[in-house]
C-alpha cells in the first residue's frame, strides 16, 4: 500500500455519527483501509472480517458507506453487496467493491449488482478520497430523482383511489426512451472497452432505476386489479416481480405473488414465478406444487414441464425427469434446452 499522498479534510460531525463500515478477512488490508480512511476525517468507522457479524451491524445501525472486499476466501462482495442493496435504508448508500485486478467481467458483474464504485489495490489515500467524497453527500442524479417523483405520485393516485390518474403517471415513467434497459448497454459497452468509471455511473443509474420500474409495475398491477383488469394487472405484477427476481430479491417478489393469490387471483405467471423462487430455495415440494397448480391452468404449456424436469433431476429422479422433458419437446419440437438434456441422458452422461 502506498502512505498517505496528502493532509486530507476533515469531515463534518454528521458524517462521522454514522460509521463507515470496512469489511475485509486480510488483515493488512483491512488496517491500512482503515487508517487511510480515519486520516480522511472520518472517526466512527467498523472494521470486520466477518459478513454476518457485518449484516448483524446494518441492522442494528445506519452505515454511512460500506467498503467490501469484491471476492476473498470467506467474503462473497457481490452476494454481500446484493443482500444489503435489498434493505430499503441502504439503496443509495455508497458501496465499493476492492480487488486487486478489475476485469470487464467483475465490473459488469458488481455493477449490474448496484456497486458505487472500484478500489483497485494497492490504493493510495488521494484516490480513496476522490472515490468516497464522489460518492457520500452528493445529490441523486436529477433523472433518477425526477423518477423517484413521479413513482411516488403515481402510487399516491392510486393509493387515494384515483387508478386512471395514477396509471397515467406510472406509465410516463416507464416509457420514457432512456429507461433501465438503455443505461445496462451503456454499462457493458463501456466495461468492454474498459472505461471503467463511466460503466460503474451507467450501471449505477441502470440498477436505481430498475428499482424505480418494479414499484412503478407493482403499484400499476394494483391499480388494475382495483379495476377489475385482472388480464393487465397479471402482466404489471408480473415485470415487477420478474425485476425483483433478476436482482436477486426473492422474498419481495415472492411476496407480491402471495398477495395476487390472497386476492383470489389465479394465473400462469404467478404460479411459474413461485415454483422458480422455491426451487432456487431448494424446496422441492412447494416449487412442483406451484408448477402443477400452473399446468391446470395452462396444461401445453412446455417451460413448466421442463422447470418441473429440473426440479426430478435435482432430487435425483431421473425417470420422471426424462418423462417430463419428452413432453416439453412433444409439445414444443425445437425446444434445445431440454434436447440437450435428454440427449445426455441417452449418452449416459446424465
Amino acid at each position: 500500500m502506498t502512505s498517505y499522498d496528502m493532509p486530507m479534510p476533515s469531515r463534518s460531525a454528521s458524517d462521522a455519527s454514522a460509521p463507515v463500515l470496512i469489511l475485509h478477512e486480510d488483515p493488512v488490508i483491512l488496517a491500512e483501509l482503515t487508517r487511510s480512511v480515519n486520516s480522511l476525517g472520518f472517526i466512527n468507522i467498523l472494521p470486520l472480517k466477518d459478513s454476518e457479524e457485518a449484516m448483524e451491524e446494518s441492522r442494528r445501525k445506519k452505515i454511512s458507506c460500506f467498503i467490501c472486499a469484491y471476492e476473498t476466501e470467506n467474503i462473497e462482495g457481490l452476494r454481500f453487496l446484493n443482500r444489503i442493496r435489498k434493505k430499503q435504508d441502504f439503496i443509495y448508500t455508497p458501496f465499493f467493491l476492492t480487488d486487486d485486478q478489475f476485469t470487464s467481467l467483475k465490473v459488469m458483474k458488481a455493477g449490474y449488482a448496484g456497486v458505487s464504485g472500484l478500489i483497485v489495490l494497492p490504493f493510495s489515500t488521494k484516490t480513496l478520497q476522490e472515490k468516497l467524497f464522489k460518492n457520500m453527500g452528493v445529490k441523486k442524479d436529477p433523472v433518477i430523482q425526477k423518477t423517484e417523483k413521479q413513482v411516488e405520485k403515481g402510487t399516491a393516485l392510486i393509493n387515494a383511489g384515483k387508478n386512471e390518474e395514477g396509471i397515467m403517471e406510472l406509465k410516463s415513467v416507464l416509457d420514457q426512451k432512456e429507461g433501465p434497459e438503455y443505461h445496462y448497454n451503456i454499462g457493458y459497452i463501456r466495461s468492454i472497452q474498459k472505461k471503467y468509471p463511466e460503466a460503474i455511473d451507467a450501471f449505477k443509474k441502470a440498477t436505481q432505476m430498475d428499482r424505480l420500474f418494479a414499484k412503478a409495475y407493482e403499484a400499476m398491477a394494483r391499480a388494475y386489479l382495483a379495476m377489475g383488469r385482472e388480464d393487465l394487472a397479471d402482466t404489471y405484477m408480473h415485470h415487477a416481480a420478474q425485476i425483483y427476481m433478476e436482482r436477486e430479491q426473492d422474498g419481495h417478489a415472492e411476496d407480491i405473488l402471495k398477495e395476487m393469490l390472497e386476492l383470489g387471483y389465479e394465473s400462469l405467471n404467478v404460479f411459474n414465478s413461485l415454483g422458480i423462487i422455491y426451487r432456487k430455495r431448494g424446496d422441492h415440494k412447494k416449487s412442483m406444487a406451484h408448477y402443477t397448480k400452473a399446468l391446470k391452468i395452462h396444461p401445453h404449456e412446455p417451460n413448466i414441464y421442463y422447470n418441473m424436469g429440473r426440479i426430478c433431476m435435482d432430487m435425483k429422479d431421473m425417470e420422471k425427469a426424462r418423462v417430463l422433458f419428452e413432453r416439453a419437446v412433444a409439445i414444443k419440437k425445437d425446444f434445445k434446452e431440454a434436447r440437450q438434456i435428454l440427449k445426455a441422458m441417452d449418452l449416459g452422461i446424465l
